[in-house]
């Protein structure tokens, strides 16, 4: 009997395929949940939202996630795919949030490390910090990154709820094509 179900399992497939294959799932999950496409696109918009403005701290930014989406109207899964996404680019945009800052704040100070190693990092960090200028780098950070969050998280918001009114429309049309041909048979 083992011989049986030995014979008749099939063999897995190669981890890669298994993740494209998981991604795709959780996509079209996505894009075929129940409810209005804006609901969803909020959810992917305060993702976004959240990851820039809690760009090192993960635990933080999924104690905020929830409480957005559950007052405003979002949708959680979207929201932490939003997250997710925005987690893969937010690297690139720590300078410009920095630079931002700094101007709105009228910062004059020079903010830079140049360091190659990790002992000249804790001692430029030491001087921020006994200079006082810790705190203004963390203020122009945060404050620059808090704007580059909402114009993402709106960009996202207008893009996602723009592809997710396409994908429904196409989706009703192609079920009412299928009715179409079942009364025609």
């Amino acid at each position: 009997m083992a011989a049986a179900t030995e014979a008749s399992a099939r063999p897995k497939r190669p981890w890669h395929t298994r993740l494209k294959r998981r991604f795709r799932l959780d996509y079209l999950k996505i894009l075929r949940t129940e409810g209005a496409p804006g609901q969803v696109a909020r959810g992917v918009g305060y993702g976004i939202f959240v990851e820039m403005l809690f760009f090192p701290t993960l635990g933080l930014a999924f104690i905020l996630i929830y409480p957005l989406n559950r007052f405003f109207k979002g949708h959680l899964t979207a929201s932490i795919a939003g997250f997710i996404f925005a987690k893969l680019f937010a690297w690139a945009t720590i300078p410009p949030s920095i630079i931002v800052g700094k101007a709105l704040i009228g910062s004059e100070q020079q903010f830079q490390f140049k360091a190659e190693t990790f002992g000249a990092v804790i001692n430029s960090l030491k001087r921020f910090y006994t200079e006082g200028q810790l705190w203004e780098f963390l203020l122009a950070w945060n404050l620059g990154a808090t704007i580059f969050g909402v114009v993402l998280g709106a960009i996202g918001f207008y893009f996602s709820r723009a592809a997710l009114m396409k994908y429904q429309a196409h989706r009703k049309e192609r079920h009412e094509e299928v009715l179409r041909e079942k009364d025609a048979a």
